[in-house]
């Protein structure tokens, strides 16, 4: 991912990852307001980090998460944060091309498995600073596309934030 910051509130663990399933694969209310806790709470710091409140881009779920899971996981819990913040979602990354399940994957394969997979729909004109928003870095190989996507595009991605972090990062 570069210079990208990235900030995250929960070291996964078993526990945080049968919370995390819960919320995700199962919609249990309370794992999701465990998750956006997390997610307020990265985000609060990086704002007291930059001094900003930038735009907010979700992370996208490829089209076989999507189906399977039959919602779009990230995207809710971005518009929660920006509905309590007050700030402009921009849902401008999309997958052009299809992937592999990272879960499956060590950390080279999701390296490759990702290369070129992200494109952005809509460019930026003028200098936009954005915040990439995730539910978990394991490896960094979903940030680092889509700041590379995005850069590719004009945008400044300030810095990601996370609920989850597996550390070290595969």
């Amino acid at each position: 991912m570069g210079d990208v910051p990235v900030f995250s509130s929960i070291r996964y663990s078993s526990k945080a990852g049968h919370i995390l399933l819960a919320a995700k694969e199962d919609g249990v209310r309370k794992a999701e307001d465990i998750l956006l806790a997390a997610l307020m709470h990265s985000f609060h710091s990086a704002v007291k980090t930059f001094g900003i409140r930038p735009a907010l881009v979700p992370i996208p779920h490829s089209k076989q998460a999507l189906r399977k899971r039959g919602r779009n996981f990230v995207g809710e819990m971005t518009g929660h944060l920006a509905k309590t913040e007050v700030l402009p979602i921009r849902q401008i990354i999309r997958h052009n091309r299809k992937v592999n399940d990272q879960s499956l994957l060590d950390a080279s394969s999701r390296f490759g498995n990702l290369s070129g997979a992200m494109s952005v729909i809509r460019r930026c004109g003028r200098p936009c600073e954005v915040f990439l928003v995730d539910d978990l870095i394991t490896t960094g190989a979903t940030l680092g596309e889509a700041v590379r996507t995005l850069e590719k595009a004009q945008f400044h991605v300030v810095a990601a934030v996370t609920a989850l972090v597996a550390l070290p990062l595969r």
